[in-house]
């Protein structure tokens, strides 16, 4: 039998190996954590939440319960409706002007206007503020390829809105803050913004990635992406509450999960980790767990392992106490 780890020391290793430099570095992990011995994936989830958050870390809960997995568009929609958007842009804002030199202000209320605060911390004049950052702005994020289009042009609306501060800019902000999270219903509202598309399965995969660079020319460490699998791998009967996980839908969850560990070179910051209990190694529970899926398993597995050593680095590691 595989020795198991403990949750601490794992995570310890998390905060060496990860958490410390890799991550910040632009480096990118995908994990599958599975608890063992009557530990529990929430144990797991939280642990590794608590630890990503003190390195600086932005984190995203997702539980497969409350969002299809299996579509990467509510992936991304769950991870969008966690960011504190205004936020965000403040950080990049400030990034910008220090770099041009200004000293800059306290913290921002939402609705005022950046560049009027900026302004008044370092005594110069307004409209001198705003040409600056507008410069910072054209040249730091619409410009950068590191972002698709669409989701460049909006994180540039973000950033002036933001600058102005306007009752006008603050809708337009919260318009596109709608598109980012799957909340609006017409894409048309957006038009006089040069926005045209929705955000689906075919591009919600490449604004992931923008979002996780964005993160990074904020000024933010990076980013942490914790997905419980629990509700996958159990499937859900039709008179549960929460998400049902048919076969074919089980198995595009897994695709999902296998496209991760493919594109590991196209993600930028980010330690992506799914964790689930002991039911998605066995092979005989109804045929839900890797077994299920040949290409994430033969990603993951550890086909060669020391029995009486556990490895801390391999991609499936098994938690199955404290210490």
């Amino acid at each position: 039998m595989t020795e198991i780890l403990g949750l601490n020391t794992w995570l310890g290793h998390l905060d060496d190996e990860y958490f410390g430099a890799y991550i910040p570095d632009g480096g990118a992990a995908v994990k599958i954590a599975v608890a063992e011995n009557g530990f529990t994936p929430k144990e797991i989830a939280e642990g590794v939440r608590s630890h990503a958050a003190k390195a600086g870390l932005t984190t995203f809960l997702i539980n497969s319960y409350d969002v299809k997995l299996h579509m990467i568009d509510r992936v991304f929609f769950a991870c969008a409706s966690q960011v504190p958007w205004t936020r965000l842009t403040d950080y990049a804002l400030r990034r910008f002007a220090a770099d041009e030199g200004f000293t800059l202000p306290g913290e921002v209320e939402e609705g005022a206007s950046f560049a009027q605060a900026l302004a008044q911390s370092s005594g110069t004049e307004v409209d001198y503020v705003r040409q600056r950052l507008n410069q910072c702005i054209h040249e730091y994020v619409y410009r950068d390829r590191g972002m698709v289009r669409d989701f460049r042009l909006a994180m540039t609306i973000l950033c002036k809105n933001r600058l102005t501060g306007s009752p006008s800019a603050v809708s337009d902000s919260q318009l596109i803050e709608q598109w980012l999270t799957g909340g609006l219903t017409r894409v048309s509202e957006l038009k006089q913004m040069f926005i045209y598309s929705k955000i689906n399965r075919t591009n919600a995969r490449l604004h992931l990635e923008s979002l996780l660079h964005w993160i990074r020319v904020a000024k933010v460490p990076g980013a942490a992406i914790i997905l419980d699998l629990g509700r996958l791998v159990a499937g859900g009967a039709s008179d549960e509450p929460g998400e049902r996980y048919s076969r074919a839908a089980l198995l595009d969850a897994y695709e999902v999960l296998r496209q991760f560990i493919d594109s590991i070179d196209d993600l930028e910051g980010v330690f992506i980790v799914g964790v689930a209990d002991s039911s998605i190694l066995d092979p005989d529970r109804r045929s839900r767990g890797l077994v299920a899926y040949q290409a994430l398993r033969n990603r993951v597995y550890d086909e060669v392992r020391d029995r009486t050593h556990a490895n801390p680095v391999v991609s499936l590691v098994r938690i199955g106490g404290w210490i």
